[in-house]
């Protein structure tokens, strides 16, 4: 791999760089999660964690290279000869795949495997859960695809010369279409082996692993695919022989257990809990096998204006003024392990990325109480009001909680509702049934960019023609303002890189204006990877360790026995 690299250990040194470079093969890669996977179905994954683990499951047309530094936020061909070609103004791209691919069970890979694959998106009665950008790229208004279980009918947009070459006519230029092609959804799925909802539970793999065993919730096997051929994968070293995920292990738990060398990295990236930190902190041979990136992730409270009392836009108002910028960022660990605080939106390595401060909330960042005091009066709630706040154990309870600390000092009074895990945003809080079921006014949340674009990061939490109304939704209040989504579509037809930014901070401004997010923190975490571990790094387009990059080094311990968490 020709990256930047480093030997040996050291605080941050997985970052920008490869700790312990090393093409040595063999033995058995052994990770560990609090949650399960959200699906091992392609078309229905969406935690970055997942996408990380479907790169050794997967393969896709375009792919972001194992590259720590800023060549890793380029996509580049994986299943594809080359880059997509356009043409149409943008409007038309074509891939030709590379030969001689193959599935698991020793089929050929074609172009029309990687057509069904996105036809799969569009049925979301059956497939819910992943990105959907492809949807209105590649649909017809006047004709709406229902995918391919309602119809035997391809889909037009989506042509097929030969069986190598795939082409997409585009409703509107995209000029990001190499990034969407790198997103799992868009892995081949074979239509003969195709069981619809049920695919999750016996997926094919085009990667260099498949799956040996998954017993949800307790653990996940991955074997060696023995139709891989790395001649024909540019991107992936496929060290290990094998690959154990532990998996429902309490978060505590799992940080013990890492330190103390019985795993060799935390797959799932939430990085060290705060039982753990102080440890590891202040431990010379600890703290250098910690990596504390800046994952671009934002932390933030949704806001929802469709559930009582925050559709008066001055009750929503009143929790921005009210928080206590402090507590919060001491809730998810403090400025070093936490994140540092923003009040607004785009991370500082986009752009659009501006200062903003709609809400300020007193020199101390402690809240203005006097300016909530005064927006609950122009709400009709002088004395305060009631409300739910949805969250899940771990960070995401602490942060709750420090919220409802600090809006409780002007009588708002928030009762905390703890969601499962697993299904957190597929059917949690990214369903909006379960909001209103719940009467969830508030939720906490975070998130990284699907691709790291101003239109990745920002357009599905704001753009109301991304709302899901089936679960995998992450506009949380369900914003849908013919402003921000003009604006969006301005940015997606500009040639111009300034115009663009413009018309993006003008959308950042306007969602701030609705008060609809509380942004918190651009996260960073504490990674801990064990030094028997090479090839670590934190990968800057998703802001966690690239799980696939990895090996072992000779004195890797032995993997112990097989046991699941209890």
């Amino acid at each position: 791999m020709s990256v930047p690299a480093r030997a040996g250990a050291g605080w941050d040194t997985g970052v920008g760089a490869l700790v312990n470079p090393s093409d040595r093969r063999g033995g058995t890669l052994r990770l560990a999660s609090s949650a399960d996977v959200d699906s091992l179905d392609p078309a229905r994954t969406y935690y970055v964690w997942v996408w990380l683990l479907q790169r050794m499951l997967n393969r896709t047309l375009m792919a972001y290279p194992t590259d720590p530094g800023p060549a890793g936020l380029v996509p580049v061909p994986d299943l594809a000869e080359g880059p997509g070609q356009v043409g149409d103004g943008g409007r038309t791209w074509t891939y030709r795949l590379r030969p001689g691919l193959r599935y698991d069970d020793g089929t050929p890979i074609t172009a029309g495997d990687v057509r069904h694959a996105v036809q799969r998106i569009f049925a979301q009665d059956v497939l819910p859960g992943g990105p959907t950008y492809l949807i209105p790229l590649l649909d017809d208004p006047d004709r709406p695809y229902p995918g391919p279980y309602r119809t035997d009918r391809p889909l037009a947009s989506v042509q097929l010369p030969d069986d190598r070459t795939i082409v997409f006519r585009l409703s509107r230029p995209f000029s990001d279409f190499d990034h969407l092609m790198a997103q799992p959804c868009t892995a081949p799925v074979p239509p003969a082996a195709d069981t619809g909802a049920d695919y999750g539970t016996d997926p094919r793999s085009s990667g260099p692993y498949r799956v040996a065993e998954h017993r949800p919730g307790k653990h996940l096997w991955l074997e060696r695919n023995p139709y891989w051929d790395r001649d024909t994968d540019p991107l992936r070293p496929a060290l290990p022989d094998r690959v154990e995920l532990a998996i429902g292990l309490d978060v505590d738990e799992l940080d013990a257990r890492l330190i103390a060398g019985e795993f060799d990295i935390n797959l799932e990236g939430r990085g060290l809990q705060h039982a753990a930190q102080g440890r590891v902190t202040a431990d010379d041979v600890l703290r250098s096998h910690i990596d504390n990136p800046r994952t671009s992730f934002l932390h933030f409270v949704a806001v929802q204006p469709h559930i009582p009392p925050f559709g008066d836009v001055h009750a929503r108002r009143a929790v921005h003024y009210a928080a206590d910028k402090i507590l919060l960022q001491e809730a998810r660990g403090g400025p070093v392990t936490g994140g540092d605080l923003t009040t607004a939106l785009f991370p500082p390595r986009l752009p659009a990325h501006q200062d903003l401060d709609p809400y300020p909330t007193g020199p101390d960042l402690r809240g203005d109480l006097a300016a909530a005091r005064a927006e609950l009066a122009a709400a009709g709630l002088p004395d305060g009001f009631e409300a739910v706040i949805g969250t899940q154990r771990g960070k995401f309870r602490l942060v709750a909680d420090a919220l409802a600390e600090s809006v409780a000092r002007v009588g708002i009074r928030l009762t905390v509702k703890e969601l499962d895990v697993a299904t957190y945003f597929s059917l949690g809080a990214g369903h909006p049934g379960t909001v209103r079921r719940h009467g969830l006014g508030l939720i906490v949340t975070d998130w990284g960019a699907d691709f790291p674009t101003e239109y990745g990061f920002l357009a599905p939490l704001v753009d109301g023609r991304q709302i899901r109304r089936n679960g995998g939704n992450w506009n949380l209040p369900e914003l849908d303002d013919p402003v921000i989504n003009g604006l969006i579509d301005e940015t997606l037809h500009s040639t111009d890189p300034d115009e663009r930014v413009s018309r993006w901070r003008a959308v950042e401004r306007r969602v701030m204006e609705h008060a609809v997010l509380l942004p918190l923190v651009h996260d960073k975490t504490l990674h801990f990877r064990n030094p028997w571990v090479t090839n670590v790094y934190v990968h800057p387009a998703f802001g966690l360790y690239d799980v696939q990059a990895m090996g072992l080094a000779t004195d890797a311990p032995s993997a112990p026995t097989r046991k699941d968490p209890a």
